[in-house]
């Protein structure tokens, strides 16, 4: 039972709303100019059309009384004024999503990433009107978006036009706060130089284009850099025409109201700061991290945020994070500290002590903020309370406490399986404003996951339960992906209450196909009960161990004989409601009487069938694996060679999923240099594959890799397909002369058609489809009939 005085400690926080948890106000920002562009673009209208339909307005507060659930006055009022549709709001952001929820719920509109089908857009003859006056609140005042990594896994090689789509679709879906991380590098060349460092050591410690998330704050530098072929240091070019391209960013981004939150240093180092700065205590071997108390570090950090701020200009937020582990700086906690607070059953938060170093090096790195911006919001992300036990709460309270109240936000990064903020008797970060997030995708995979019915109960469960929940949002290590769970995530900022599953189902595929279609209904609710469920999704993603084996979690991206990581698990779902879905699906499509598919409908049907033909997979994979003769190696690898062949044809039908796509923009940055195109196509092949660069000579394949695999035309068929190969006649050789299969050859052979397809520069030797080719709807038919057919029978 809660004790009386945590009761009244929990209590006396509750007095406070949402929005005065955190020093900013949000009302205000951006203008309807800029959002009445936004509906320009995206409703492809001229401006003269959008003005003479639509009264966009930024105002003070809502005409509604705020209701009991929300706890900020962010608010938007929808209405009829001198026969247009007028929308007022109290930001540029609060202003795109009511305009957004007036297009969503009056128009059947959807908003979504262009790799999952983009917009359905039909413009009515007449605009529906507003009978009676709307208005909608947030619940809290911040809906947030982005990982650090998420600047790697899919936004690598955006360039402004593909940012732009992006800025438009977070504001239509009321995003309004995301960490802006790109072209940082130049900001820190420019920093470091100014403290002895050479331009070509820089780019020689940093990672290559592809890895750059994980050289900006965690402890890998110099990927990509001398690996072989196609292999440099950092080119200065990138890092010049990145910094450009933050440039736009951010002043697009303002001009709409988002708040775009800018990285710091963290005391992530080149080593040769070891020789030039021998007195700094800076980690001895590894990587070269810098100790936040060290003077050193206020002064880079001067240096650095100097510059950023003159070249970028500010919102006042900075996400750092630069600590992962106790063992790794800067902030180590020291035996001293760790011998003097042993004590582990504290029952209320105020009886907690805070550990000093801690709150030292916390209070240290703020400090060197705060010194250059006096109006500081420090945003963590809190990856790293996971896995610690109650003993590590000193060190947590130290840390929250060390910054100005309402000047810190954590990020409880991982919500929807793993909660940080109840554990410990709910002591919920000390009080610390936190946002509400998930995680729930590793590495950018592209399997149909997540638990909507978690995203429908979790969250209202930390609003009642504590009162520091400052927002809302999702922290993907990857997106363009699961488009279906993704609409249910931004609007939770909007929802005060759980709400009907069913309904909200219905009216989403009515939104997102822009027709009422029983079959597509029908589609979804099945996949409500498998896929997307509660009772086994998230403690799927839990149960398949470190994070590795759910990415490889099915036959086409597992590697034969290869680590647990890569053996490939039975669906955590009855595989049986997936394929009925999809069988109503072909049938939703199937309505359409030979048009052509929307692009929505298009990548719903190509996306489902990898789902389902991914699963079946598995099997296929079993009976390879189990062969012991040459002949049943044989018939089993043909069968499984042909189903990669079927998976990679239907995979080609949908732009969505073309790894052409993603080798195409990387290779656009090269600006016609022969030199800087196979660097940025070796970089693009390799993340999504092998993760660092495969060595040619090689006989072992790289250690990540597959964490970032991605089911995409010309890799299913090429890069995956010939791990098959290698084990098919690696076995056929073996078991012929009466051996096991010799698993040193063939990882051998892995390795070296590893290097081969991520150096496969124009695809010359293994060929992809650069375009969208063949009908999503008549391939789906042919396969569904082939393998899916005879897989239900067998399941029910």
């Amino acid at each position: 039972m809660m004790s009386l005085a945590r009761h009244c400690f929990f209590s006396l926080l509750a007095v406070a709303a949402a929005e005065d948890l955190v020093a900013f106000d949000f009302a205000g920002r951006g203008s309807a100019s800029a959002v009445a562009d936004v509906l320009s673009r995206v409703l492809h209208l001229t401006q003269e059309e959008v003005f003479s339909n639509f009264d966009l307005e930024l105002v003070t507060e809502c005409q509604a009384p705020r209701p009991k659930g929300a706890k900020t006055d962010l608010c938007f009022d929808l209405m009829m004024s001198n026969e247009k549709v007028k929308v007022a709001a109290t930001s540029g952001i609060d202003l795109a999503y009511g305009a957004a929820w007036y297009l969503r719920n009056m128009c059947n509109m959807s908003f979504s990433w262009n790799r999952t089908g983009g917009h359905q857009i039909e413009i009515p003859k007449k605009w529906p009107s507003v009978k009676e006056r709307i208005t909608r609140y947030r619940t809290v005042p911040i809906s947030y978006f982005n990982n650090v990594v998420t600047f790697s896994y899919s936004y690598a090689w955006y360039d402004f036009a593909q940012w732009e789509a992006w800025l438009d679709w977070a504001a239509l879906n009321g995003i309004n706060v995301f960490i802006a991380y790109t072209g940082q590098e130049e900001i820190y060349r420019k920093t470091f130089n100014a403290f002895g460092v050479k331009d070509a050591d820089f780019a020689e410690w940093s990672n290559g284009a592809a890895w750059l998330a994980w050289s900006r704050g965690q402890s890998m530098h110099g990927i990509g850099d001398h690996c072989g072929d196609a292999c440099m240091p950092l080119p200065g070019s990138w890092m010049k025409m990145q910094w450009q391209l933050q440039k736009q960013i951010l002043e697009r981004s303002r001009s709409l109201g988002f708040v775009s939150v800018l990285p710091t240093f963290q005391g992530n180092l080149p080593p040769v700061f070891r020789q030039l700065y021998p007195h700094a205590n800076i980690s001895k071997s590894g990587a070269a991290w810098l100790d936040a108390v060290d003077p050193l570090f206020s002064q880079i950090q001067k240096h650095y945020m100097d510059i950023m701020i003159a070249d970028w200009g500010t919102d006042h937020w900075y996400e750092t994070d630069g600590y992962f582990n106790q063992q790794q700086g800067p902030w180590r906690l020291r035996a001293a500290g760790r011998r003097s607070l042993q004590q582990t059953s504290w029952q209320r938060p105020e009886d907690v002590p805070s550990d000093p170093e801690a709150l030292a090096h916390a209070a240290a790195a703020y400090k060197s903020m705060n010194a250059t911006d006096p109006k500081a919001i420090w945003l963590y992300q809190g990856w790293i309370w996971r896995g610690w036990g109650s003993d590590k709460l000193p060190f947590m309270k130290g840390f929250v406490s060390a910054v100005p109240p309402k000047h810190f936000v954590m990020l409880d990064m991982f919500d929807e399986v793993d909660p940080e903020w109840q554990k410990f008797h709910d002591f919920g970060y000390f009080g610390t404003p936190f946002i509400w997030s998930v995680l729930h995708n590793f590495g950018g995979n592209t399997g149909m996951w997540g638990s909507v019915p978690t995203l429908n109960s979790a969250p209202f469960a930390a609003f009642n339960a504590t009162s520091n929940v400052a927002g809302t949002g999702a922290a993907p290590e990857g997106i363009d992906q699961n488009p279906f769970y993704y609409s249910f995530v931004t609007d939770l900022n909007w929802l005060q209450a759980p709400v009907d599953l069913n309904s909200w189902k219905d009216t989403w595929t009515l939104q997102r196909y822009g027709r009422d279609s029983q079959n597509a209904k029908d589609a979804f609710s099945l996949l409500l009960q498998s896929v997307y469920s509660n009772e086994h999704n998230s403690e799927a993603i839990k149960s398949l161990g470190g994070f590795f084996a759910e990415k490889n979690a099915d036959g086409v991206t597992a590697m034969p004989l290869g680590t647990s990581e890569a053996t490939p698990h039975q669906s955590w779902y009855p595989l049986s409601l997936a394929i009925e879905a999809w069988g109503k699906m072909i049938a939703a499509a199937d309505e359409a009487g030979g048009t052509p598919l929307s692009q929505t409908m298009n990548y719903d049907l190509v996306n489902l069938g990898r789902e389902v033909l991914s699963k079946i997979s598995n099997d296929h994979f079993q009976k390879l694996l189990n062969a012991t003769t040459a002949d049943e190696v044989r018939v089993a690898g043909k069968s499984i060679l042909n189903l990669l062949y079927d998976v990679d044809r239907l995979l080609c039908s949908d732009d969505g999923f073309l790894a052409a796509s993603w080798i195409k923009d990387a290779i656009r940055w090269a600006a016609g240099n022969a030199t800087l195109q196979r660097y940025f196509e070796m970089a693009a092949r390799s993340v999504t594959t092998v993760w660092t660069p495969q060595a040619a000579g090689s006989s072992t394949i790289t250690t990540l890799c597959d964490y970032a695999n991605r089911q995409w035309a010309g890799q299913v068929g090429g890069f995956y397909r010939l791990r098959y190969l290698c084990y098919i006649q690696q076995a056929v050789e073996d078991f012929s002369s009466g051996q096991q299969v010799n698993k040193t050859a063939y990882d051998a052979c892995v390795a070296r058609s590893s290097y081969e397809w991520t150096h496969d520069f124009g695809a010359s030797k293994y060929p992809m489809c650069f375009q969208s080719t063949g009908n999503a709807l008549v391939l789906s038919k042919e396969l569904f009939h082939r393998y899916a057919e005879q897989t239900f029978e067998l399941q029910v």
